[in-house]
């Protein structure tokens, strides 16, 4: 049986030393020790990231489904294996609770990290990352605020200002960079992102000798200084439809646009239903009209095709590869462009 989430006594006490407690989602802590709320957990938790996702007795699709999972839950990973071979790229299962398994495919590995607010933010604002499994973004601090939109573990953001409310509990002022408006988070849930963080990856290399290889066929990305292969990694590029939908375009590029978050916006169309994600991070650009290499916290599904045309890879992928290609991002800015970017060829 699946362990049930905390009773209302539990929760209470579990956030009882801390004013964290005071503006958690109600469902953010069901499967954390009692003192997780006052530390970093080592606790390797999986986010459901779509509603009714089937927890099933085995690794194996073909196996009795015990339980369907709720969106933004969240359970503990007790075991990670291998499927059986079905042709698939991800075969990747998540144990949970101990009890059941799950397709890694929508299940978002996270930890839980609360955080001492800053002493200050510069002037010109730096970038943060939120660092507990999902946390709620609100219009204003005061009484009447009200919820704009839930950010996720990983997301990053720009922080423009500290503010304590009537209550004492401090809050951050994000920078919503599509509409050029603000977000209100609490601070526990966001650290700072450091200078050396956001410094460049082997510097000494001239622009010219680091190069990118996409390919579409096998959902890879290669990363090259002359021909030598330093890393390879699975990604997930746009999804191909008869009518042409979100492939991603062939051709040779370069990372000439950088920025370490942005909120990605789209309508819906005649081949989807859109998208609004705010927090996108590390994205770095490589074509004129917005196709970029970015972090994703939407799926955990790398190897398969599932993109508007972008190719999504995981936060901490997208954040070496942001840090490793040029232009390298000044650290107090969150949009920077230069023409001496990264060759990127796509085929």
């Amino acid at each position: 049986m699946m362990r049930s989430p905390l009773s209302r006594r539990e929760f209470i006490k579990l956030c009882s030393t801390s004013l964290v407690g005071l503006l958690l989602p109600p469902h953010l802590l069901p499967r954390l020790d009692a003192d997780a709320a006052t530390r970093s957990s080592p606790q390797l938790l999986g986010r459901v990231q779509r509603e009714r996702y089937p927890l099933y007795a085995s690794p194996d699709a073909n196996a009795e489904v015990t339980a369907e999972l709720k969106m933004d839950n969240l359970h503990k990973i007790t075991a990670i294996t291998m499927g059986h071979d079905d042709g698939s790229a991800n075969q990747t299962w998540y144990q949970l609770d101990g009890s059941g398994y799950a397709h890694s495919r929508y299940i978002q590995p996270v930890r839980m990290q609360i955080n001492p607010p800053a002493i200050m933010i510069p002037e010109k604002g730096c970038l943060g990352e939120i660092t507990i499994p999902y946390l709620d973004a609100y219009s204003g601090v005061d009484t009447g605020r009200k919820r704009l939109y839930r950010f996720y573990y990983a997301s990053t953001f720009w922080v423009t200002s500290l503010i304590t409310d009537d209550e004492g509990m401090a809050w951050y002022e994000l920078l919503d960079d599509r509409n050029y408006t603000r977000f209100y988070i609490p601070a526990y849930g966001m650290r700072l992102v450091s200078k050396t963080e956001l410094t460049a990856l082997s510097p000494q290399v001239p622009y010219e000798e680091k190069k990118l290889v996409v390919d579409l066929a096998k959902q890879t990305l290669t990363a090259l200084i002359g021909d030598k292969v330093i890393t390879v990694m699975r990604v997930s590029s746009g999804v191909r439809l008869p009518e042409g939908g979100f492939a991603t375009p062939k051709g040779a590029y370069r990372t000439t646009r950088k920025r370490p978050c942005r909120h990605m916006y789209a309508p819906p169309s005649d081949f989807g239903t859109g998208f609004d994600l705010p927090g996108v991070p590390w994205v770095s650009y490589f074509t004129g009209d917005g196709v970029a290499f970015h972090g994703t916290y939407w799926h955990n599904d790398f190897g398969v095709p599932h993109s508007h045309g972008c190719i999504n890879m995981t936060p901490q992928a997208a954040k070496w590869l942001y840090r490793w290609t040029t232009p390298t991002v000044p650290h107090d800015q969150y949009i920077h462009a230069d023409d001496q970017g990264t060759r990127v060829i796509v085929q």
